[in-house]
């Protein structure tokens, strides 16, 4: 399957700390975080298994990406996530509650500051970035009641930055130029 379209985004998942609830010794979360398909996080224990996603300061998010591949994984596919955003543990709430009948490749979970649980957003305000310190991927359920769970990759995204065209502002006036450069 081929990459959903990030044009627009940048990933800012290298600049999270990253923790997971339980790992089977050699699955564990540098799997997860380095978004090859042919690797993959397994949990070990009692669900929900949770990706945690920690930012040194606050940050913006738009988009997280899960891969997960039914096909490859069977009983140990998520099918139930729930994502969370919040300052610490303590007051995570869920942004997302996302299903998953039959994945295969990336799965796009977008993300607002005040849109529906569903993701729809009706208003500009609506679909603005979330700005959170932690975000948590809770997989709540497997398909085919599996207990333990594989996730092959995590991408987070935040939309690119207002990139000012050179024309918006006059930044080659004399004055500027003059001042451009340090000696």
């Amino acid at each position: 399957m081929t990459e959903p379209d990030s044009t627009g985004l940048h990933d800012v998942g290298k600049l999270a700390h990253w923790a997971v609830s339980s790992a089977k010794p050699g699955y564990g979360v540098e799997n997860v975080k380095d978004a090859n398909p042919a690797t993959l996080w397994q949990s070990e224990g009692a669900q929900p298994h949770l990706i945690n996603i920690q930012f040194p300061k606050k940050q913006s998010v738009s988009e997280v990406w899960l891969y997960s591949d039914i096909s490859l994984d069977d009983s140990y596919t998520p099918q139930k996530i729930s994502v969370r955003a919040g300052t610490y543990h303590g007051d995570l709430h869920e942004i997302r509650l996302v299903d998953l009948p039959n994945p295969k490749g990336w799965q796009v979970i977008k993300l607002t500051s005040s849109g529906s649980a569903d993701g729809s957003a009706s208003s500009s305000k609506e679909r603005e970035p979330l700005r959170a310190h932690l975000l948590q991927v809770a997989v709540l359920s497997n398909h085919m009641n599996g207990k333990d769970t594989h996730v092959r990759g995590i991408k987070v995204f935040a939309p690119k930055a207002l990139d000012l065209d050179d024309d918006l502002v006059p930044w080659r006036s004399v004055d500027f130029l003059q001042h451009e450069t340090i000696r």
